[in-house]
């Protein structure tokens, strides 16, 4: 078979029985921590805007729009609950993807079972879930860090691909249509990482579930695309990453046996900011009781080189600006002994006391990692802290042991004060926390549009 029928049959024919428990349980994680990033981003001007965009395009249907009582049609409930998940960069990662999965899977795949005419169980659900994270991140590790590095936001180009896979399973796709539905979603593929940390940056995963609807839709009415999209000459391999930049046997070796969601594993977010800067803030917090704030000369924080771009405001001037600023991230660490949602404000880029701190704050490439191969396998942040006296602080965290990381991972229990913390404000928490208890069972949840209505 093709790299794209390896993929497909993969997912048409996964099972529950086939997905080890660990991996079952990592990825209730992942689903119950993107529901939760839902009602955190609801609020935001970007996610109000392209709520808007969705519900004058298609405002008729029976799919949910979490958190606000409406509902829209299967495409616009994608895109409205994928940009909200997003908004507030606190959705869950997947290292191998350099990006975020969980949500343009999840809400692809949700919107479709409650469009669906039959009930769909909670095991269905994972089994969608699993198969497209896994061949989302099969992709992923074929293209390898050259794709990220090149420019692309690999959350939005392979997101379209993992919620197709997803979308299409939940609807009960066999292989071919699968792989129809891969190459309906590789014509609508786009995403830059210029966009990221702007109202861009949450549509890419909305508009990527979105679009992953409408290739699973396509393909079940017998819509017929490129059957070796991938792997083509022409295809999504070459078109990406150039001739000779990939390999397609990574893309299938081991699948179903070895699984993303546990090596290189989930990484569920315990700070709402960009994840390339989390190592820094856990060695940060770590140093925080050795130092004396006020005799702070400089903080060094070393990282590799495809961070700068990425963390690139020096000097934020909105809350989300500071998501992805290691001066703003950093100091706040310092200060607060803490980095929550409720520190990035508009505000606090403009207070005095963090604006003197930032100005201490200092971020290089370490010189062991300035080679885009080293990204993954070697990617640490070492946090240095100079003190009057030339006395110095310095630790170095890996990024597979951030805190949420698969070093130091969050279990349900875990999730679920994330989840209290994202939505515990929400105007009708009682029944977000019945629709969280039914989901904490998922592989008893006869029907998910019952926890679905109350999430909703």
């Amino acid at each position: 078979m093709t790299t794209t029928a390896r993929l497909a049959h993969f997912a048409a024919t996964l099972s529950i029985s086939d997905i080890p428990p660990a991996v079952r349980q990592r990825a209730l994680v992942a689903i119950i921590d993107a529901l939760g990033t839902v009602y955190a981003g609801l609020d935001e001007t970007s996610v109000q805007l392209v709520r808007a965009q969705a519900l004058r395009e298609a405002a008729a249907g029976r799919s949910s729009l979490l958190g606000l009582d409406l509902t829209a049609s299967p495409g616009a409930a994608a895109l409205a609950n994928g940009a909200a998940a997003h908004a507030l960069d606190f959705d869950n990662i997947s290292l191998t993807v350099s990006g975020f999965v969980a949500s343009p899977c999840l809400f692809a795949l949700l919107a479709l079972a409650e469009a669906s005419q039959q009930a769909v169980s909670g095991t269905q659900v994972l089994e969608a879930f699993v198969a497209g994270w896994e061949v989302e991140a099969a992709i992923a590790a074929g293209l390898g860090v050259d794709h990220y590095a090149r420019g692309w936001h690999s959350t939005a180009t392979l997101g379209h691909f993992g919620a197709a896979v997803a979308g299409a399973r939940v609807i009960g796709l066999d292989a071919e249509r699968i792989r129809s539905a891969l190459g309906i979603a590789a014509s609508e593929a786009s995403g830059l990482r210029t966009m990221i940390g702007n109202m861009t940056n949450p549509f890419h995963v909305g508009k990527a579930a979105r679009n992953g609807v409408t290739a699973a839709l396509l393909a079940a009415d017998g819509f017929q695309a490129e059957p070796d999209v991938i792997e083509h000459s022409h295809g999504v391999a070459v078109a990406f990453n150039g001739k000779g930049n990939f390999d397609l046997e990574a893309m299938t070796s081991g699948l179903g046996s070895r699984w993303d969601l546990l090596d290189p594993g989930l990484v569920v977010k315990v700070y709402p900011c960009c994840g390339l800067i989390h190592s820094g803030i856990d060695a940060t917090l770590a140093l925080r009781p050795q130092v004396d704030i006020g005799e702070i000369e400089q903080v060094i924080v070393a990282v590799h080189a495809l961070v700068p771009p990425t963390m690139k405001f020096p000097r934020p001037r909105t809350g989300y600006e500071a998501k992805f600023s290691t001066p703003f991230c950093i100091a706040t660490a310092l200060l607060e002994g803490a980095v929550r949602l409720e520190h990035f404000t508009d505000a606090r880029t403009l207070d005095p006391a963090m604006l003197a701190l930032m100005d201490r704050v200092t971020m290089v490439v370490h010189p062991s990692l300035t080679e885009p191969s080293t990204f993954l396998t070697q990617e640490f942040t070492e946090v240095t802290v100079r003190l009057r006296g030339d006395s110095a602080r310095t630790l170095r965290v890996d990024r597979i042991d951030n805190l949420g990381s698969r070093g130091r991972p969050l279990d349900v229990e875990g999730i679920a004060r994330k989840f209290h913390d994202c939505a515990g404000r929400h105007p009708r928490w009682q029944r977000l926390h019945e629709g969280l208890t039914m989901l904490r069972e998922l592989e008893h949840v006869e029907d998910i549009r019952i926890p679905l209505e109350l999430l909703r």
